[in-house]
């Protein structure tokens, strides 16, 4: 969609678990010495500043990810395993310098020299914006510099770059899903995907909204067919998280998003362990 643009919604609920599992899988991709790929379909600018007129507009990182650094400075003893997560030390460390980095850049902190970051990002303006971040200095950790930018529909992109040269590594997806067939497209991208690089691990975003909790039943039944018919564990290859901010039947008006969700297609060891030991109850109501 090239009406959306990601600073609006920058730092929110859904960005922090989004970035927290791709964090976990980028961690476990470099306890091995052999290179990986990281390929994002949907970049967006990469790198936001907290001062910028859209994210304070909205004021989504101030509710998001500075409110959540806020209960982690103050109570740090409550939050331990979470505190202790590199997302979280790479968070405060861009937060310092009143920065938020999105998962182009989360990505470069986990760089090495020996791996390659693929990126893609379909509108024109932020484009320009993603290629001037990817130059940048990553702050935590500045290791790796191969990284390249594309500018293509996710669809085009996908199939281009997959798979890579590099077989070991990850798949982020995640569109704004400003429109009902999204979550069909979506589906699309990874099923022709993972036909064809059935070893990476694939990270699928999405929102839990009112009014496409349908679509998402539908996306999640073709994840876990497609990994039914390449002939694996469904139980051991897909993992589910969800983060339910509210209760779906105390939502009135315009207010449509609860929560949101990332599946992991071949998941690492203990992911699910580690998330299960930091996600919050879901409110009152929201369901399981």
């Amino acid at each position: 969609m090239l009406s959306y643009i990601h600073a609006y919604h920058c730092g929110n609920s859904g960005d922090i678990l989004k970035h927290l599992v791709f964090s976990f899988v980028l961690e476990h991709l470099c306890l091995k010495e052999k290179p990986f790929t990281v390929i994002d379909s949907h970049a967006g600018s990469g790198l936001y500043h907290l001062d910028d007129k859209r994210i304070i507009k909205t004021a989504e990182a101030q509710d998001g990810i500075l409110s959540l650094l806020n209960k982690l400075n103050s109570t740090p003893d409550k939050y331990s395993t979470l505190n202790e997560s590199t997302y979280i030390k790479i968070a405060k460390k861009y937060a310092e310098n009143n920065l938020y980095p999105g998962s182009p850049e989360i990505a470069k902190n986990f760089l090495r020299p020996q791996d390659k970051l693929i990126l893609n990002e379909l509108h024109p303006q932020v484009v320009l914006e993603l290629k001037e971040n990817a130059e940048k200095k990553a702050l935590f950790k500045s290791e790796g510099t191969s990284i390249t930018v594309h500018n293509k529909h996710a669809a085009a992109f996908l199939k281009a770059v997959i798979p890579p040269q590099i077989k070991r590594g990850c798949v982020i997806i995640d569109p704004s899903y400003e429109d009902r067939d999204e979550y069909a497209q979506t589906a699309q991208f990874f099923t022709d995907s993972y036909k064809k690089w059935q070893v990476a691990t694939y990270l699928i975003w999405y929102p839990l909204l009112l009014n496409r909790e349908s679509e998402v039943l539908q996306l999640k039944e073709y994840v876990e067919s497609a990994v039914e018919l390449s002939g694996a564990s469904v139980e051991e290859k897909l993992n589910i998280f969800e983060l339910k901010t509210k209760d779906p039947s105390q939502m009135t008006g315009l207010s449509q998003i609860y929560g949101s969700g990332m599946i992991v297609v071949n998941p690492p060891y203990q992911l699910k362990e580690k998330m299960q030991a930091i996600l919050p109850e879901p409110p009152a109501g929201a369901g399981a």
